[in-house]
């Protein structure tokens, strides 16, 4: 039987036969008997849930090890069930814990004055540093400015992904190309 007793890792039912544990199983086992005991505490529903998955797996792999099932004791519930090699047991209807979460609907409404407010901060911005450049150093802001361009490109189609970041990085790269075509302009004009 597999348990966490007070911070400790009980294997019952111990053969001869037996291979020994790794070491990186035996500290997972002592990682999750501690882990079990602040979660017991903490009442946090998320907390008990992982105890639990965890719990199955490390009894799934002392499973697989000894080659029969194993008895797990789930620390938060006092619930005693067998566990095989290789399987663990989930209650129907739970999600992997390596799940990707379905994407939701993309917050237009929210994100557009985001990306808005930042292509005006970042247009006015290059518009103004870049002027002041031009002014001081004559055409040595064209250069410079490429390289704040390429500078933030790299971030910018990374944070493309990233939920929330989308919308600044998305305004920022209108603002940057907003602000290229003010100062060609300015400069023509």
């Amino acid at each position: 039987m597999l348990r966490a007793a007070g911070g400790r890792v009980e294997l019952g039912d111990r053969r001869p036969e037996d291979p020994p544990l790794p070491d990186e199983l035996q500290a997972a086992l002592r990682e999750w008997a501690a882990f079990a005991v602040a979660a017991g505490r903490s009442g946090m529903p998320d907390e008990r849930d992982l105890v639990r998955r965890r719990g199955r797996q490390l009894a799934a792999r002392v499973a697989g090890l000894r080659g029969r099932p194993v008895e797990y004791l789930d620390p938060m519930s006092g619930v005693v069930e067998e566990v095989a090699a290789g399987t663990s047991p989930r209650r129907s209807g739970s999600r992997s814990s390596l799940a990707v979460e379905p994407a939701g609907p993309t917050p237009w409404a929210t994100g557009l004055p985001i990306a808005a407010f930042f292509a005006v901060l970042v247009a006015i911005g290059d518009v103004q540093l870049s002027s002041a450049f031009a002014e001081a150093f004559g055409l040595l802001w064209v250069p410079a400015n490429l390289l704040v361009g390429l500078g933030l490109a790299p971030s910018l189609y990374l944070l493309r992904a990233v939920p929330f970041w989308r919308w600044p990085a998305i305004g920022t790269g209108i603002g940057l190309a907003v602000a290229w075509v003010v100062l060609i302009v300015s400069m023509l004009g």
